[in-house]
C-alpha cells in the first residue's frame, strides 16, 4: 500500500509516494490556473515509477495528504469571495478599527493591511448577549430579514457571522446561520461559535471573515479535487494538512479553510520534529526556501512551537497552528533597485509562469535563480533532475538591464548583490525568531529545506554562529514527506477568564471531559478507532492585566490538578519564554484548549539505498564567482547520489541531487548519514 503526500507551493509542487519497500519523488513546475491538471500530471509520473497505471495505484493507497497554497494565495492576491460580516449592532466596525494600535508606533504612514469587508457590506443585527451568556436583547429575526435583502442585492458569496459572547451562547449565531442558509442559497455562511469560540472581539472577527472570505474558492477547489481523485481510482479519505501540525478531511476543511493557510510549511515542521528526535537534535531551525518563500520554524527540546493565535500578512487568526515566519524571499524573488538605488530582494516572485528569466518562459525580471545561475553555483542542464535548461545568457541580460546598470556594477557583483542581500533577509528572520525570542541560535542546529535553502545555508549558519546544518534526505520535498507523519488532529477551545483560585476544580474537570468528548467525536467521524485517539489539556494563561497569553500543558493521568500546580507551572513557563515570573501576581485561565488526535506511527527511516560503485568521483568542476576580490574560483562538483556514507569532504564544493544545489562553504566539512542526511559542520569535523 501506497501514502501519498503533495504540497502544492506557489512555484512548484512537490510529489511523495511511499511504500514499505521504497519512496518516490517527483517535483514539477505549478501552474495557479490549473492546478488539477498538474496534480494529476504528478500523480501519473509516480504510478508510472512504480509500473502501475494512474487508476491501480490510487487503488492500492491508503493515505492521500495534501497541503495546498489555495488560501494563502487568494489571502495574498486578495482574490476571496465577495464577503459581508454581521456583528451585534453597534459593533459593526470592530474588524476595521482593529486594536487602534500602529505595527510601528513611530510611523505614523505604515500602511495596514486593508479591510476584507467594506463598510457597505458591514451589517449590525439587533440582538444582544451578556458577558456571562445570559440574552439581554432577543434576535431580531424581522431586522434580519432586511439584512438580507440587501446581501441579495449586493450578490455577497460568503457571508461572517459574529456576535458579541457567542463564545459563552452560541444561540442567536446558530439562528442566524441556519436563517441565512434557508434565505441565501448557495452562499458560504460561517459563525465565529464554530471556527474561533475564543474571548477576544477583533481577532475572533478577523479569523471569522478570513474563513468566510476563503470559503467559497477552497470549498470549490476541493469538491473538484475529491471528484477527480474519486474518478481516477482513489477510494480513501482526502486529508489536508493543517496549520496545527494534524490532518482534516475535506469535509472539515471546506468548513473551515483559515485552518489551512499554513498546510504547506507545517508539514515541514513536523518533518523537522521527527528528523530531529531520530538523529538526536534537541534543538533545530527548520529553514525552507522554496521558490516563493522562505519559512522559519523551530524545534526546541524535540518539539514544535505551537502558538494559541497568530498572524498572517498582518490578519489575526486565532487559531493554534506552528509557529512559523514567512517572508518573500525564495528562488523566485524578483531583485530590484528603488529610487534610492538600494537593492532589494521581493516580497514579489516571479513564480512558476513566466519564472525567473533563465526558465526562457517570457521572465524579464532578474530572481534568486538568476543570480545564483550568473555566479556559478547551478548548473543550467541539471535543474529540475534535467527536465528544465536554463538559459545563463537570459540572466546575464536582465541582471545586466535591472541592476547592474543602474547602480555601477559588474553582472558578477550585482548577482553577487542579490544572493547577499537574499541571505541577509533569511538570516533576519531566523534572527527573529531566535535572538528576539531570548533564544541563542548558536545552540541549534539550522535544518535547510526546500529546494534552494541548502544553496544559501552556510551563509546563514555563518552569520547566526550555527555550527551544524543538516540538510535531509529529500530536502526539496521535506514538507511533503513530513505530512506523511501527520494524523488527524482537531481542536476544541473553551474562553472561561477567571483567575485560578477563583475556578472550582471540578468545573475545571468537568471542562476538560466536556471537550473530551467533542474532540473524540470529530476524530471518530473522520475514521479514527477510538483506540487510537490521544488528547492533550492545554490551559490558556496569563498574569491579570496582561494581553497575551502562554499555553501550558497539563499531564495525563497524574490525579486531580490543584490550584497550586497550575500556578506554579505557569510561573516556571512564563520564566522560560520570557526571563522573569511575577509570583505575587494573580494568575488567570483565559482559556481550557483539548487537542484530540491520532496516535500516528512513525514511518521510521527510509530504507538506505545502495551506493553507486564510483562513488566518491568528482563529477565535473565550475567556476563559483565567491567574491568580488577573488573573483571565479574553480571548485569541484559532486553527484550526490554517488556520495558514499560515512565520507567526509571538504569545502569549497558542490553537490548535486536531482532536485537540490548544495553548497558547502570554504573549511566547512560535511558527510551523508545511512539515510542519505547530509551533515555540514562549520569548519570542523562532521557528526556523522
Amino acid at each position: 500500500m501506497f501514502q501519498i503526500g503533495i504540497d502544492m507551493g506557489g512555484t512548484f509542487t512537490d510529489f511523495v509516494a511511499a511504500s514499505r519497500e521504497e519512496t518516490k519523488i517527483l517535483k514539477i513546475p505549478t501552474d495557479a490556473a490549473n492546478p488539477l491538471h498538474v496534480l494529476v500530471q504528478g500523480l501519473e509520473q509516480l504510478a508510472a515509477g512504480f509500473g502501475l497505471g494512474l487508476e491501480e495505484f490510487l487503488g492500492q493507497t491508503d493515505k492521500f495528504v495534501h497541503g495546498t497554497t489555495a488560501a494563502i494565495n487568494a489571502l495574498l492576491q486578495r482574490k476571496g469571495a465577495k464577503t459581508a460580516l454581521l456583528a451585534t449592532a453597534g459593533f459593526r466596525d470592530a474588524l476595521e478599527i482593529r486594536r487602534s494600535q500602529l505595527p510601528n508606533q513611530w510611523d505614523l504612514r505604515v500602511p495596514l493591511p486593508p479591510v476584507l469587508v467594506p463598510r457597505h457590506l458591514r451589517f449590525g443585527v439587533r440582538e444582544r448577549i451578556d458577558y456571562k451568556g445570559d440574552v439581554l436583547i432577543p434576535l431580531d429575526l424581522d431586522h434580519l430579514s432586511g439584512i438580507v435583502d440587501q446581501l441579495k442585492k449586493e450578490e455577497v458569496e460568503a457571508v461572517a457571522c459574529c456576535l458579541l459572547f457567542s463564545f459563552h451562547n452560541p444561540a442567536h449565531e446558530r439562528k442566524v446561520k441556519a436563517y441565512l442558509e434557508e434565505h441565501l442559497p448557495g452562499v458560504y455562511v460561517t459563525v465565529s461559535s464554530d471556527v474561533a469560540p475564543k474571548i477576544k472581539d477583533y481577532e475572533r472577527t478577523s479569523t471569522t471573515v478570513l474563513n468566510a472570505y476563503l470559503g467559497p474558492l477552497l470549498s470549490g477547489y476541493l469538491d473538484q479535487l475529491a471528484r477527480c481523485l474519486v474518478d481516477k481510482g482513489l477510494n480513501k479519505k482526502l486529508f489536508l494538512m493543517q496549520n496545527n501540525g494534524g490532518l482534516s478531511d475535506a469535509a472539515a476543511t471546506k468548513n473551515s479553510p483559515v485552518k489551512v493557510l499554513m498546510s504547506g510549511p507545517a508539514g515541514g515542521a513536523l518533518g523537522g520534529q521527527a528528523l530531529a528526535q531520530r538523529l538526536g537534535f534537541s534543538n533545530l531551525v527548520l529553514a525552507d526556501m522554496g521558490g516563493t518563500s522562505f519559512d522559519v520554524s523551530l524545534v526546541t527540546a524535540g518539539e514544535n512551537h505551537l502558538t494559541p493565535e497568530s498572524e498572517i500578512e498582518g490578519y489575526p487568526v486565532l487559531l493554534p497552528m506552528i509557529q512559523i515566519k514567512s517572508i518573500g524571499a525564495g528562488g523566485g524573488s524578483i531583485a530590484w533597485a528603488d529610487g534610492a538605488g538600494t537593492l532589494k530582494v521581493g516580497p514579489q516572485s516571479a513564480g512558476a509562469v513566466p519564472g525567473p528569466a533563465c526558465y526562457g518562459r517570457g521572465g524579464e525580471e532578474p530572481t534568486v535563480t538568476d543570480a545564483a545561475l550568473v555566479l556559478g553555483m547551478l548548473n543550467p542542464r541539471h535543474f529540475l533532475a534535467g527536465s528544465l535548461k536554463l538559459d545563463p545568457e537570459k540572466s546575464r541580460r536582465v541582471i545586466d538591464e535591472k541592476i547592474a546598470e543602474p547602480l555601477g556594477l559588474t553582472i558578477e557583483n550585482a548577482a553577487l548583490a542579490i544572493y547577499r542581500v537574499a541571505v541577509s533577509l533569511m538570516t533576519d528572520a531566523v534572527h527573529l525568531m531566535t535572538v528576539q525570542k531570548g533564544l541563542d541560535p548558536r545552540e541549534f542546529a539550522l535544518l535547510a529545506a526546500g529546494g534552494a535553502s541548502p544553496l544559501f545555508a552556510g551563509e546563514i549558519a555563518r552569520g547566526l554562529g550555527i555550527e551544524t546544518i543538516l540538510v535531509p534526505a529529500h530536502s526539496s520535498l521535506f514538507c511533503a514527506e513530513g505530512m506523511l507523519l501527520a494524523g488527524v488532529k482537531h481542536d476544541k477551545v473553551k474562553s472561561i477568564l477567571a483567575p485560578v483560585d477563583e475556578i472550582p476544580m471540578e468545573e475545571l474537570e468537568k471542562h476538560f471531559r466536556d471537550l473530551k468528548e467533542e474532540a473524540g467525536k470529530e476524530l471518530s467521524r473522520q475514521g479514527v478507532p477510538q483506540e487510537k485517539h490521544c488528547f492533550e489539556v492545554v490551559l490558556e494563561m496569563k498574569y491579570s492585566g496582561q494581553h497575551h497569553e502562554i499555553s501550558l500543558s497539563l499531564p495525563e493521568g497524574k490525579g486531580e490538578i490543584a490550584p497550586e500546580t497550575i500556578k506554579s507551572a505557569f510561573h516556571l513557563t512564563h520564566d522560560r519564554l520570557f526571563g522573569y515570573d511575577q509570583p505575587e501576581k494573580p494568575c488567570e485561565i483565559v482559556n481550557i484548549r483539548v487537542t484530540a488526535r491520532e496516535i500516528s506511527l512513525d514511518r521510521g527511516p527510509l530504507p538506505s539505498r545502495a551506493l553507486a560503485p564510483d562513488a566518491g568521483k568528482v563529477r565535473s568542476q565550475r567556476p563559483v564567482y565567491w567574491d568580488e576580490n577573488l573573483g571565479y574560483t574553480t571548485i569541484p562538483v559532486i553527484a550526490g547520489d554517488a556520495f558514499p556514507a560515512g565520507e567526509t569532504v571538504s569545502g569549497p564544493v558542490i553537490i548535486e541531487t536531482a532536485y537540490t544545489t548544495i553548497l558547502v562553504s570554504p573549511d566547512d566539512q560535511a558527510a551523508y548519514d545511512s539515510q542519505k542526511n547530509l551533515i555540514i559542520t562549520k569548519g570542523g569535523t562532521p557528526r556523522a
